[in-house]
């Protein structure tokens, strides 16, 4: 015992400055150094700390679970010869750290020897290997004293280390760049990968001693004051050394994603014979690694296996078959309703990595379906080990206008982008076939012109699948008045239910619920409510969602091509525009008179309430001939023109990313205040 403390007392060697600098300078990367793959040894390395300190001893006081563990993991991500080589280099760096505590060598001496045997290896994996050596021997230390036992007088220690994964996970990150993107010169780019080579390195050989000596001395260590300062002084370079290689990297990185997209706009701007070469630049796949996997069969292919199609790319932050479940329905139902599916090619491409299991639950979901067709139209999502580059992510968002909401991109044969989200058309028009995404928003809107598509209930529900049946019993009685009615407020709901009962004795109506754009609980409370105590016809929750979404969609279609000005123009734009206005700025709810496919008129569920109590009065001082619903919506016609109160809000969809800069009041015409807003509406 006296024989270890004194060895231990006596390796607490201080660096000097002078050392330091000498020492740093010999650390190069030979011209044709050997490389590993450093990603999993990083992994490794970080497992087996975090295990290290978030679970407790084995009884005999192994650390063998928790290197094991990792080491299983390791093994697992690469091939027998890779893995039996990082292991027999590792276990020789960790003898050499542990002899320091043995008086087998002088720490100048390991110092040196760390130098030379890692000479031929990268400026990552120099890093990367040390510390692996560094978690194996010493990640036994955190399972011997336990995670809720970490000694204060460690405190500094803890730190340090890491500082040094921080480090290590910087210079890893760092090293992805190509050589032309770094703005700074080569030597300079060198002196901070010498520098945070060398201080990971002297930072394992200067926690040896302190893990030692609490492991004989337990919580009777104390390092001194100068050893303290030590630690301090180093963790201090560590932390430095970070700030710089790091704000470098975001440098580089930033020069790196912007070259990627300009590759992707020329790309674009050229003519292509087929669309193989767009697809590889947007999946960019790596390391000769098949970036996509086929669903039905779960084998991996590239680029080539579905390329010369017409290719459509789901794009979403992150594939999950229960969040995307609206729209995989929309492309089932493509599917069952093609004949030629066998011209088309279907990508799932997440922005974020999945998991191995994601592929599985799209299958097992398409098996669930009957999808025959799938064979023929083969569907396929981006391999879990594989994430599209930066560059790419960038392109998506600005030019597709990407935000988040999946959109479906179509590219020709020729890798031509027909349309950014033909999403838009399908709501609009419904899942007819394929051939619907193939056709612009130009195209979409002269059909819709030469047919006389106009605003009013048709076009609000004619996808909708409770909205047909509305629309069928409509068609057979177009003297029929319909209230289409929307908001949160149940006792707005009764009140104009009431109302309704009390004053249109003499008329033939219906009254329907169309709930709100965000569907919370209180809008489903509603819909449970207005069906169970029979108030009035109303779309299901399903319906009430497809509802918002396609007018998000008509909205999205017509912006494409649509102008500031022509917007005030624009019939159903204009109704559009009405409707999110009163979802965004009505608490009593808002509600639309129809009668057969004629908007009669649309306002604010107060003015109408008013309106329907008021209407006896109103019919004995009206000049106007007809019955109680002409006095009434003469009347809310005039209240909606007249009343100066207000305070409206828009919130607009901006899936299609194109946001006219200035957008006016419903009310007052004036142009309205333009705010940022973020919004996150979960229920538990």
């Amino acid at each position: 015992m006296d024989h270890l403390l004194k060895l231990i007392w006596e390796e607490h060697r201080i660096f000097t400055d002078e050392y330091d600098k000498k020492m740093t300078a010999t650390i190069t990367e030979a011209p044709n150094c050997q490389v590993v793959e450093v990603e999993p040894i990083l992994k490794f390395v970080k497992d087996i700390l975090k295990l290290s300190t978030t679970i407790t001893a084995a009884k005999d006081g192994s650390s063998a679970p928790v290197v094991a563990q990792a080491m299983e993991s390791l093994k697992l991500k690469t091939t027998k010869p890779d893995f039996e080589s990082l292991a027999k280099t590792i276990h020789e760096i960790s003898c050499k750290i542990s002899s320091k505590c043995s008086g087998g060598e002088e720490e100048n001496n390991i110092m040196t020897i760390l130098i030379q045997k890692l000479s031929n290896y990268t400026w990552d994996a120099k890093i990367v290997l040390v510390m692996a050596a560094f978690a194996v021997n010493f990640g036994g230390f955190f399972s011997l004293i336990g995670a809720k036992n970490k000694p204060k007088p460690l405190e500094t220690l803890w730190s340090l280390i890491e500082a040094m994964v921080n480090e290590t996970e910087c210079v890893v990150n760092f090293k992805r760049f190509h050589p032309e993107e770094n703005s700074l010169g080569q030597s300079s780019v060198v002196q901070l990968l010498q520098t945070a080579v060398y201080l990971i390195f002297r930072s394992v050989l200067t926690c040896v001693p302190h893990f030692f000596g609490f492991l004989v001395m337990s919580h009777e260590y104390t390092p001194s004051k100068t050893e303290e300062e030590e630690l301090s002084k180093l963790l201090k370079k560590l932390n430095d050394s970070y700030d710089q290689l790091d704000r470098h990297r975001k440098e580089v990185y930033e020069k790196k994603i912007a070259r990627e997209y300009q590759e992707l706009v020329e790309l674009f701007e050229k003519t292509q014979t087929d669309n193989i070469e767009i697809l590889n630049k947007l999946i960019n796949p790596k390391d000769g690694l098949k970036p996509l996997i086929q669903v039905s069969t779960q084998l991996q292919v590239d680029a080539e296996a579905v390329g010369k199609k017409n290719v459509l790319l789901v794009i979403s932050t992150e594939f999950d078959v229960k969040k995307e479940k609206e729209e995989l329905g929309i492309l089932i139902d493509l599917c069952n309703n093609t004949k030629q599916v066998s011209e088309y090619e279907l990508v799932f491409l997440p922005l974020r990595k999945t998991t191995g299991s994601k592929a599985e639950e799209l299958k097992k979901m398409l098996d669930d379906k009957k999808m025959v067709d799938e064979k023929k139209m083969k569907w396929h999502l981006v391999h879990h080990d594989h994430q599209i580059n930066r560059g790419a992510v960038k392109y998506i968002k600005e030019v597709w206008h990407f935000n988040n909401k999946p959109i479906l991109v179509v590219l020709n044969t020729q890798g031509k982008v027909i349309n950014q989200n033909a999403f838009n058309n399908i709501r609009i028009c419904g899942a007819m076939d394929l051939s619907i995404v193939l056709k612009t928003e130009a195209q979409l809107w002269a059909e819709a012109t030469a047919a006389a598509t106009t605003w009013g209930p048709e076009l609000l529900l004619q996808t909708i699948d409770e909205g047909k049946k509305i629309l069928q019993w409509m068609n057979k009685d177009k003297e029929r008045y319909v209230f289409l009615y929307g908001g949160e407020d149940i006792s707005w709901i009764m009140e104009f239910k009431t109302g309704m009962e009390e004053k249109a004795t003499d008329i033939d109506y219906e009254m329907i619920y169309i709930g709100a754009r965000n569907i919370t609980k209180r809008v489903k409370d509603n819909i449970t409510f207005i069906k169970e105590k029979k108030l009035s016809n109303c779309l299901t929750v399903e319906d009430v969602s497809k509802f918002w979404l396609r007018l998000e969609s008509i909205w999205n279609s017509k912006m494409q091509g649509i102008t500031k000005s022509s917007i005030e123009e624009d019939e159903i734009m204009k109704g559009i525009k009405s409707m999110l206005t009163y979802d965004g700025s009505m608490e009593k709810g808002w509600g639309m008179i129809t009668k057969g496919s004629t908007v009669m008129v649309k306002a604010e569920g107060n003015i109408i309430l008013t309106s329907l109590k008021q209407s006896d009065s109103l019919k004995e001082s009206s000049t106007l001939k007809g019955g109680f619903m002409e006095v009434v919506i003469d009347n809310v016609k005039k209240q909606e023109s007249v009343s100066k109160s207000h305070c409206n809000q828009i919130i607009l969809p901006v899936t299609a990313g194109k946001i006219p800069e200035d957008m006016p009041c419903e009310k007052c015409h004036s142009t309205m205040e333009k705010y940022v807003l973020y919004k996150c509406c979960k229920e538990y």
